[in-house]
């Protein structure tokens, strides 16, 4: 299916989501029709899809004269100025984030039991006692937090997501299927942070930022 309409955040953030259904060989035809240049085609059938699809919502966002490239941790980077941009994939989903002022990290991933399995890796001890061990939709709301975290800094905030950053628990204001949690980052202690999910039917989106550009005094409640 094409791109779905954008949404848009209250930090100037915008987010661009693609369910993605098409085989690979319908996305290299609407590269081909569009004059994108195709990736490196050495992959698996999945990571095929997802960089074609990168490629094609890349350019339906910010015409043909797009070009992205990675900074050494692999934080993606456009050629345009003072564009800061976010990319995510997951099972059948590409998702891309932009923001005209700052930096912004999102993260996408499928709502599955596997995330209990692996949630003492990115939880620390505060938060394994405050989310329910059982419950899949709020540790996939953790995992992407703390993953959109991490790409907030480019990479340089600190690899362990338990150690290196924290969430507080969900504020009580929530517009649709819309959450806010604070946060916080080893690497800048007095930077208060924010994250804002978002639960879909099969999976959960998370955008990174900064609390002030959400809400302008620290005990406000934020617009979503």
């Amino acid at each position: 299916m094409p791109p779905l309409h954008p949404t848009y955040y209250p930090d100037g953030t915008t987010l661009h989501l693609w369910r993605l259904d098409e085989d690979s060989a319908t996305l290299m035809e609407r590269c081909s029709c569009a004059s994108i240049a195709l990736p490196p085609l050495d992959c698996c059938e999945k990571r095929l899809k997802e960089k074609l699809a990168e490629a094609l919502l890349l350019h339906h966002i910010f015409g043909k004269q797009a070009a992205l490239s990675h900074t050494p941790t692999g934080a993606p980077v456009i050629n345009i100025d003072n564009c800061h941009i976010s990319i995510s994939h997951t099972g059948g989903w590409v998702a891309i984030a932009h923001n005209d002022s700052h930096n912004i990290g999102i993260d996408i991933e499928r709502c599955s039991s596997r995330v209990l399995r692996v949630r003492e890796k990115f939880l620390n001890q505060l938060e394994l006692t405050e989310i329910q061990p059982n419950d899949i939709v709020a540790n996939t709301i953790a995992w992407t937090a703390k993953e959109a975290l991490y790409k907030l800094f480019g990479g340089h905030g600190g690899a362990s997501l338990s150690g290196h950053y924290s969430i507080g628990k969900p504020l009580q204001s929530t517009h649709g299927e819309f959450i806010t949690h604070r946060a916080s980052a080893a690497i800048a202690p007095a930077e208060e942070l924010a994250v804002i999910s978002c639960i879909m039917p099969d999976a959960v989106i998370s955008l990174a930022t900064y609390a002030d550009t959400i809400w302008a005094q620290p005990d406000a409640t934020p617009i979503l």
